[in-house]
């Protein structure tokens, strides 16, 4: 089984809530038609990043986390009952109508660097024309930014004139982190950064990330499958399934308190080397057992649920259980309930501390 890699633990970068949200997101809404059908691939998604924050995202493949992080970054499009706020200003999208000053403020990390980065241009050309396009430099002052930004993601001279062909994988998202960070974002979406990458090549890149927030106080909206480097790289945690946040809470919060039935089961489908024999047994949810289930009103997460509790669930929408600052949790169940487990989680004592999450991992690797 392998490892997550380890993370290390820098001075925590300060959360500022003393003005407007980075980022906020205001019933973000993206419909498909498949087969005649129309398929809710987000549904009404709000919440708020703030600076110097990181905010996980975690869910089973296909539940919106990948739709959501292209439509913020234009590549995509929203519904139009959407919205998206940057420093309190409407974001709008797709990128080519957004202003420059917004574009190079929200920037995205792909999960494969390969794809990502063009083939036929050097580190130098494609850092160069970023800083270009969004920093607006030229000559000598855009050199000097393109050495800093080089040597400020651990990108040695003699690769600067290297082409992605000559690269490994980890240089790749060296490269892609540079690009990013060109004009001096406020916010990196974080789209599986290292899944394509060595188990060894990812605690570099998750340093590296976390480096860069402490120095730049930028805000991150990290999106991964593996539990575990959620949990201690986030301020909080948002957890979606089929299109609709069910739950967004601190990270400590999240895994030692209240969890939604569906966030229950997530951690409780994490790997353990300690127990490998532990699992939620038959009520893990597969990707056939999902897609057999049709929408109907209620809750959303009705006809999978361990702990349904009957008519309400099927014909009444949850509502928003508040279980603390910053803590939301969309469903029928009181709280009480939903702080007592129907699964086994272990929680270590260090989860449980007050603050912002310790961002030091050692545990098994969590794929949801």
């Amino acid at each position: 089984m392998l490892m997550s890699p380890p993370v290390p633990s820098p001075a925590a970068t300060e959360i500022d809530r003393s003005g407007p949200p980075v980022l906020r997101a205001l019933n973000l809404s993206k419909t498909f038609v498949a087969g005649g059908h129309r398929v809710n691939a987000l549904d009404n998604v709000s919440f708020d990043l703030w600076p110097g924050e990181t905010l996980g995202l975690v869910g089973e493949s296909g539940s919106g986390k990948s739709t959501l992080a292209k439509s913020m970054v234009g590549l995509s499009s929203f519904d139009d009952r959407s919205e998206l706020q940057l420093r309190g200003e409407p974001l709008v999208c797709p990128t080519r109508k957004c202003r420059r000053d917004q574009i190079k403020a929200v920037q995205m990390v792909f999960q494969n660097p390969a794809s990502a980065l063009n083939r036929s241009h050097s580190v130098h050309g494609m850092v160069g024309r970023a800083l270009g396009r969004l920093a607006g430099l030229k000559g000598s002052a855009r050199e000097r930014r393109f050495t800093e930004r080089a040597e400020g993601v651990r990108l040695g001279e003699r690769y600067f004139f290297a082409r992605p062909s000559q690269l490994s994988g980890g240089l790749k998202q060296r490269v892609a982190i540079a690009r990013a960070f060109a004009g001096n974002p406020d916010l990196v979406v974080c789209d599986e950064p290292t899944s394509a990458l060595d188990v060894s090549v990812q605690a570099a890149i998750l340093n590296l990330l976390v480096e860069l927030q402490a120095e730049r106080r930028v805000s991150y909206l990290f999106i991964s499958h593996d539990l575990n480097v959620v949990r201690y790289l986030s301020d909080r945690i948002a957890v979606m399934y089929r299109g609709t946040l069910v739950q967004i809470g601190p990270s400590e919060a999240l895994f030692a308190e209240f969890q939604h039935p569906y966030t229950e089961m997530l951690l409780a489908a994490m790997p353990n080397i300690e127990d490998k024999d532990r699992s939620c047994g038959g009520n893990r949810i597969t990707a056939e057992s999902r897609a057999a289930v049709p929408l109907t009103s209620g809750c959303i997460f009705q006809a999978v649920c361990p702990r349904k509790l009957g008519e309400v669930c099927e014909t009444v929408n949850p509502p928003e259980r508040v279980a603390g600052d910053y803590h939301m949790i969309l469903c029928h169940l009181p709280l009480e309930s939903l702080r007592t487990r129907s699964y086994a989680v272990d929680v270590p004592a260090s989860t449980t501390t007050a603050g912002r999450s310790p961002r030091t991992a050692t545990a098994s690797t969590g794929r949801a």
